[in-house]
């Protein structure tokens, strides 16, 4: 699959370079460049599917089919009946090229082979399906030399370059002579060898002989077979063509006379013919010796001679025998071809020792050379001739073993080194692969290619910089992940191996690197492979990000995560969500605003499964926002404090139909009640806020007619409140009041879980974080910077005199960003941590909590002797949520009794409830009030009391 991908990207570049043209050579060289490497990492893909993927996987299996019809049942009654063995020289070499368990080394050489001729291959397929520089069309009988001997007929005697033409057409003729063809007969016989030799090359043996016939040469096809169908052993795809074929041939003599068609075969099978006097691997070393004495005689003429098709049919017989001395010459500058005639050459000794000996070679070194092969036909004296000149006929021979490496490492790291000393990291990335030194590769090269040096020094898995390169980058990120899925014990890289944290940090920089891409979709892909704790972090962290995102975008995000994560579970979608959520409304975060949090609160949302995370979260939102609503603030503003604005679309607009339900069927049942809670606050506000809307009209419209006024007396000021006014106005102070006698707004059992009741706390402590903000009821907002440092400094004094029972600590910390909180800018000149801390006294827990609560809270109201500033809360934690809620009441409460005041008094029924209410000990809402709070309380009641008097006259 990434072979193919990077295949198809590497075509597509090439393409548009080609299109850019003159237009844009840069850019066009750039993505020349791109193509270039990914070509090159589809070769490494190709080797990871050959070497320990479904490649290596369907050579076992094939291996074991081989056995099983070598083990085949042998002919019974005189070969009338049973099963049929297939030709067994063939299969043979074939069981020996693939015996992983009996010989290790050489089952790697043919992954590597099959490897080498698989990308030869594939090259020409893709030659052939683009059309370019495509060299293997050729005409039927196009090379039999017919032109030359049409030109003699002619009685021509030269070629147009004066070289006198070859007048003996037999196949050695030309050469033997040391004449020429005609030069359309010699063009087509260069066309020729170059495409055998990529063939050969390929693994193609038969699609070459089968060229020969085509175009003529049918001497050449015969030579590249003995006539037999011998040739090098076969890897890959080849090796099982022919299984195939011998097992359908073994298959279709089972419904036929078993002798008759086993002589039809016998007639018809060269290789089966070969071997009737059973000689056949003598015959088939035999012809690999011809080979290699034709390869070096037609490469000694051929470079005396000049002739340009000589250098590739010499590396043809060359490569059919294994003698690198024909071959080294047509690779040159070739990696991947000057490796496959080193292993190949190995590969072929390995495999001809077992059919000789019949048991696997140790060492090359001990490899003895072939016995002499003699036909006892031959003359003597041609023998002795032929002996004197060419040598023993012997298969190997000494040279042949001398000049072969020795192992697969001498290959790579010696003779390719010496002939390569600048390879590209996919060639390093190859050698230690096929070596299977993993372990030296990640270590020593992989996180150099990808990683800057400082990033490497630091011992965290987290990545903080970009990749050096980002195509390398990806490579290794996946390689990693297909070598711990392929190799044994996930070759150290599984959970508790030695490279499993060099895994971590390869991968964490790669969906950094996706992030910063904005390939959001592959991100949960990856991510779900990292270690858990580092998953989480990454993962909240890329939530964090998504946080300005749409809802739609977030539940997209959501469905691509559940494709690769459960949603319970270490590294689960809960324990994302979890994470991101605590994160936002951390002190590391108080320099983000409400919009951030709110805006992170839909990360909850997008699942009915984390309803009940949604529900807690809300429930902090909510009482940092509604903390806001100090009186001052209330006062200070015409509309609604902006805090309150928010919990309201929190609670109309984030949360989902059904998160209450959700979160009391799922352990959340406290954050449930505390939204309903909330829920019944807000309306109340709600009510008040109808009331005011009507009641500014319907005041504006009294002023009106008060200033229209011409009579020499006054009008009546004491007009009677009747009508819609009066009717909204009873209802928000009813409202007010229910919520009130209820007696457990936020003061309930059903708020808490088990462990955080107040019973259970030894000691306590609360912490605000906020934006001082001067005193000024003038709708004047100060521009100027202040020194929080100061203002953070005269604040811890002030606190410390109030609660010197316990220990305070205010300090300053960054500001919110601009823009991030519109309502208040002064926010980003810095803001405040405040904490008061205390054990529990004799006075119990109860009445801890209060005094925390009830210090705090002045210190927010600007209540504090001597303060300047009162606090725009922006984040509230303590170590009970009980003592948060207190903190809640103590803000909330006495705001909305005022304004319930303030409604009761424009009445002008003279009613006082909210005041008796409010003093009313029993209730005891009166200890939420600060000095200036009841000040306001009793002007209001004082303004009653007038128009009690005024009323009575």
């Amino acid at each position: 699959m990434f072979e193919d991908a990077c295949w198809l990207r590497a075509r597509e570049l090439r393409t548009r370079a080609e299109a850019r043209g003159r237009s844009a050579p840069t850019r066009a060289n750039e993505e020349i460049e791109a193509a270039e490497a990914l070509e090159r990492e589809a070769h490494s893909w190709s080797l990871i599917y050959h070497l320990l993927g479904d490649g290596a996987t369907v050579e076992r299996e094939s291996a074991g089919r081989e056995i099983e019809i070598l083990s085949a049942t042998p002919r019974e009654e005189g070969g009338a009946r049973g099963d049929f063995l297939p030709p067994p020289l063939r299969s043979r070499v074939r069981c020996a090229s693939r015996d992983e368990d009996g010989d290790p080394v050489t089952f790697r050489l043919n992954r590597m082979i099959a490897w080498l001729e698989a990308n030869a291959a594939s090259a020409l397929r893709r030659a052939e399906l683009d059309g370019t520089a495509y060299d293997g069309r050729f005409l039927r009988d196009e090379c039999d030399w017919r032109t030359t001997a049409d030109a003699i007929d002619a009685s021509a005697r030269c070629d147009p370059d004066g070289n006198p033409l070859s007048t003996s057409l037999d196949p050695d003729g030309p050469m033997r002579t040391k004449s020429a063809l005609h030069p359309s007969n010699a063009d087509a016989e260069v066309r020729l060898c170059k495409r055998l030799w990529k063939l050969v090359r390929a693994g193609r043996v038969q699609e070459a002989r089968d060229l020969c016939s085509k175009v003529g040469q049918h001497w050449r096809a015969a030579s590249l077979g003995g006539a037999s169908g011998w040739g090098p052993a076969p890897v890959g795809l080849t090796a099982d063509e022919e299984l195939e074929r011998d097992i359908r041939q073994l298959l279709a003599l089972r419904d036929r006379d078993a002798l008759e068609a086993q002589n039809e075969v016998d007639l018809n099978d060269d290789a089966c013919a070969a071997e009737c006097d059973g000689v056949g691997a003598s015959h088939r070393a035999l012809w690999k010796w011809t080979c290699m004495v034709a390869a070096r005689h037609i490469e000694k003429s051929g470079k005396n001679a000049g002739s340009q098709a000589a250098k590739y049919e010499a590396s043809v017989y060359g490569a059919l025998c294994g003698d690198l001395q024909t071959v080294l010459a047509v690779c040159e500058g070739d990696w991947e071809s000057t490796a496959w005639a080193y292993a190949r050459a190995l590969f072929d000794l390995r495999v001809d020792a077992v059919i000789n000996t019949g048991k696997a070679l140790d060492e090359v070194a001990n490899f003895e050379v072939g016995h002499v092969v003699r036909d006892p036909t031959e003359l003597e004296d041609a023998t002795d001739e032929a002996v004197e000149r060419l040598g023993e006929p012997r298969w190997p021979t000494r040279d042949v073993i001398n000049a072969t490496p020795k192992s697969i490492e001498e290959i790579l790291l010696v003779r390719m080194s010496e002939a390569f000393p600048e390879a590209d990291p996919h060639r390093t990335v190859q050698t230690h692969l096929i070596l299977g030194k993993t372990k030296e590769l990640l270590l020593e090269h992989m996180l150099k290619w990808i990683f800057p040096e400082q990033e490497l020094e630091q011992n965290d898995e987290r990545a903080s910089l970009k990749p050096l390169d980002p195509g390398l980058t990806r490579f290794v990120a996946h390689a990693l992940l297909f070598l711990e899925s392929l190799l044994d014990e996930g070759g150290g890289l599984s959970p508790g191996g030695e490279l499993y944290y060099h895994l971590n940090k390869v991968l964490s920089l790669y969906v950094v690197h996706l992030i910063a891409n904005k390939r959001y979709a592959l991100v949960p892909a990856y991510a779900v492979h990292l270690r858990h704790p580092l998953l989480i972090e990454v993962y909240a962290n890329f939530l964090d990000l998504l946080a300005p995102a749409v809802i739609s975008r977030k539940t997209l995000c959501y469905a691509e995560a559940s494709l690769w994560m459960e949603m319970d579970g270490p590294g689960g979608w809960r324990e994302i969500i979890a994470r991101a959520l605590n994160d936002s409304v951390s002190l590391e975060n108080v320099h983000r605003g409400p919009e951030y949090r709110q805006l992170m609160l839909q990360w909850a949302c997008v699942a009915t499964e984390t309803y009940p995370e949604a529900a807690r979260q809300a429930c902090l939102l909510l009482r940092q926002l509604m903390c806001q609503r100090t009186s001052v603030n209330v006062f200070a503003n015409d509309g609604a404090v902006d805090g309150e604005l928010r919990a309201r679309a929190i609670l109309l607009e984030e949360l989902a139909e059904g998160v209450q339900e959700q979160a009391t069927a799922n352990s959340a049942a406290g954050s449930a009640a505390e939204l309903g809670d909330w829920a019944r606050y807000l309306a109340v506000t709600e009510a008040i806020s109808n009331w005011r809307r009507v009641w500014s009209v319907n005041e504006s419209q009294r002023l009106e007619v008060s200033a229209q006024n011409t009579r020499p007396y006054p009008p009546d000021t004491m007009q009677e409140i009747t009508g819609d006014e009066l009717e909204l106005a009873n209802a928000a102070v009813d409202a007010a009041l229910a919520l009130v006698h209820s007696n457990n707004w936020l003061d309930d059992e059903a708020l808490y879980e088990p462990g955080d009741m107040m019973g259970e706390a030894s000691s306590a402590s609360l912490r605000v974080v906020a934006i001082p903000v001067i005193k000024s009821f003038e709708g004047e907002q100060m521009t100027t910077s202040w020194d929080v440092e100061e203002v953070a400094r005269d604040l811890e004094t002030l606190i410390s005199s109030k609660f010197a029972q316990g220990a305070v600590s205010v300090s300053a910390t960054r500001g919110i960003e601009r823009g991030e909180c519109p309502m208040r800018e002064e926010g980003e000149h810095g803001q405040i941590v405040v904490q008061i801390a205390s054990d529990a006294t004799d006075g119990g827990v109860a009445s801890l909590f209060q005094d925390i609560a009830l210090a705090m809270a002045d210190c927010a109201k600007g209540d504090l002797p001597g303060q300047e500033f009162t606090l725009d809360i922006q984040s509230v934690n303590g170590s009970s949520e009980a003592l948060v809620h207190t903190f809640c009441r103590a803000i909330c409460i006495p705001s909305l009794m005022i304004q319930a005041a303030q409604v009761e008094a424009a009445m002008r029924t003279g009613s006082t409830q909210i005041i008796e209410t409010t003093a009313d000990p029993k209730r005891g809402v009166h200890k939420y009030f600060s000095a200036t709070e009841l000040r306001w309380l009793i002007e209001l009641g004082r303004e009653i009391g007038l128009t009690n008097l005024a009323k009575a006259h």
